[in-house]
This record gives structure tokens, C-alpha cells and sequence, in this order.
């Protein structure tokens, strides 16, 4: 009987340790509500230049996460269009795009695509659906 709880009491100190480095997930995600496949791109501020970020593939009723962890940034700007290329949601906000290829680009200066804001209102966590 000895053995038992002591392997239990091992078990739950495991456990325990294990369940504390696993904190919840916080993220910024952007969910795909239409019926195509979208390709999407984010912007946001690294806190010295703004950065554009793409193309992100969502399927139909699946989403990707932008940003994996606490969100440190109140402000995100999304542009996206659909694999037919009918489709965009953008907005007023210039950003730079590079299609057709994925891109990382630093600043905005000549930018002429526009995107759309989503205000995260400071929560570590933000899921955006792109609906029809």
C-alpha cells in the first residue's frame, strides 16, 4: 500500500509540474467563414517599423494563428481575397503585399493595398472570423 501512494503522490507532483508549463494558449487567429480557400496577410508594429506578413492559406471553416502568444500589440490590419480572386476584404489602411510569394516586409513607405484594422482592445487572446 506504500508503494502505491507513493507512486501516486509521484504522479500528482508529475502532473502538477507538467500542467504548470502548459499555460493556456493566447493568440491572435483569423477563421475563414466563406466558402473558398483565402489567402490572407497581416500588419502590425514591432515597435520601431511596420511590418507586413503573407500569404496565410485558410481552407473553408478552418483558421490559421497570426500570432502565436500574448498579443503585443493592441492593433492588427488584415488584408485577404479569395482563391478566385473575386473576393477581398481590405479596408483603409496601406500596407505592402508581394504576390504571389510569401513575404516579410519591413515599412510602409509606397504601399498601396489596403487593409482592414482589428482592434484586439488589449486581450492577450483575439480570434477575427472573415465572413462572405
Amino acid at each position: 500500500m506504500k508503494t502505491v501512494m507513493k507512486f501516486l503522490f509521484a504522479a500528482l507532483i508529475v502532473g502538477g509540474v507538467m500542467a504548470a508549463s502548459n499555460p493556456a494558449s493566447a493568440d491572435f487567429t483569423l477563421c475563414n467563414k466563406f466558402k473558398q480557400t483565402i489567402y490572407s496577410s497581416y500588419a502590425y508594429h514591432n515597435g520601431n517599423d511596420w511590418v507586413s506578413e503573407g500569404w496565410y492559406e485558410i481552407r473553408p471553416q478552418q483558421c490559421t494563428i497570426l500570432v502565436a502568444g500574448n498579443l503585443p500589440n493592441r492593433y492588427y490590419y488584415i488584408y485577404a481575397e479569395s482563391a478566385d480572386e473575386k473576393t477581398y476584404w481590405g479596408g483603409e489602411f496601406d500596407f505592402c503585399i508581394h504576390e504571389p510569394n510569401a513575404f516579410t516586409i519591413v515599412g510602409d513607405d509606397q504601399c498601396n493595398t489596403g487593409f482592414f484594422e482589428v482592434d484586439t482592445q488589449n486581450y492577450s487572446d483575439w480570434t477575427h472570423d472573415l465572413t462572405p
